[in-house]
């Protein structure tokens, strides 16, 4: 596969999560990054933990909603960076601050706008902010984060699966779009990870058991970047494998006739 080294990337939502071990693993591979994310706090506590890499990284904030934002980091990035040759987007929320899991005939309008805003609007601003310059060099690559919940609806989380199924339609779309501009958009969709997004459930703050680390996801993010330029891949689920071990047979089975032991599951 053909290195990352001196690959300009801009990692949104890169001060924690994904992002943050995205930005880790891009470094460690010798690409130049910028991380963009909400509070500059944020930012610069994600840049002094990086800083071991003695890399490129910068950072900056950007409020993915407000499209003279993005276009504001897509323009530092070219400054820091020199060039943009890949846009990583993994900003999202689950629900506003202050939230708490609803069923969806009690939630507010301002949750709904909160949470569509961020994760679909957002993901639409971010897209087009990088494809003004990728268009016009006909290069670049995208890869953006939706969630199995895109793929099916999780109760309480109605607005979070509608605004992540937005996502992975338009993300096929723009996919179809620049592909003759020579421009690779791909796009990865996380079952359970530990990252701070479960924070934003209020009363259940910790990621589920057996919930994969970030460091998963940010890995097969850097495969789709290091694909050759013939190569995409559509649409990837990525899932904590889980495993049950119940009652084994208490007699040798000959595993080439035999069904699975009962009590085992995999998912």
């Amino acid at each position: 596969m053909p290195p990352l080294k001196d690959m300009a990337v801009i990692v949104t939502g890169g001060a924690s999560g994904i992002g943050l071990a995205c930005a880790d693993l891009l470094l460690a591979q010798g690409a130049k990054v910028l991380i963009a994310d909400l509070r500059p706090e944020s930012i610069d506590a994600a840049v002094s933990k990086l800083a071991h890499h003695n890399a490129t990284l910068h950072g900056v904030a950007c409020d993915v909603r407000l499209a003279d934002d993005c276009d504001r980091m897509i323009d530092t990035a070219q400054q820091k960076l020199g060039r943009l040759d890949a846009l990583v987007h993994c900003a999202g929320i689950l629900r506003p601050p202050g939230s708490r899991p609803l069923p969806m005939h009690e939630l507010e309008e301002s949750e709904y706008n909160a949470v569509i805003d961020t994760n679909l609007k957002g993901t639409f601003q971010v897209n087009r902010a990088a494809l003004r310059s990728m268009v016009q060099k006909r290069a670049g690559q995208i890869v953006n984060v939706s969630s199995t919940s895109g793929k099916k609806g999780r109760p309480l989380d109605s607005v979070y699966s509608a605004s992540k199924a937005g996502v992975i339609a338009l993300s096929e779309s723009i996919a179809e779009e620049v592909r003759p501009f020579g421009i690779r958009v791909q796009l990865i969709i996380p079952d359970a990870v530990d990252t701070p997004l479960w924070q934003q459930n209020s009363v259940i703050t910790k990621s589920p058991p057996g919930a994969l680390p970030p460091e998963r996801v940010a890995e097969l993010i850097l495969f789709c970047l290091s694909l050759p330029a013939d190569t995409v891949c559509e649409n990837l689920v990525i899932a904590p494998f889980r495993s049950r071990i119940g009652k084994r047979p208490s007699t040798p089975v000959d595993s080439k006739a035999a069904p699975a032991p009962q009590g085992v599951d995999h998912a």
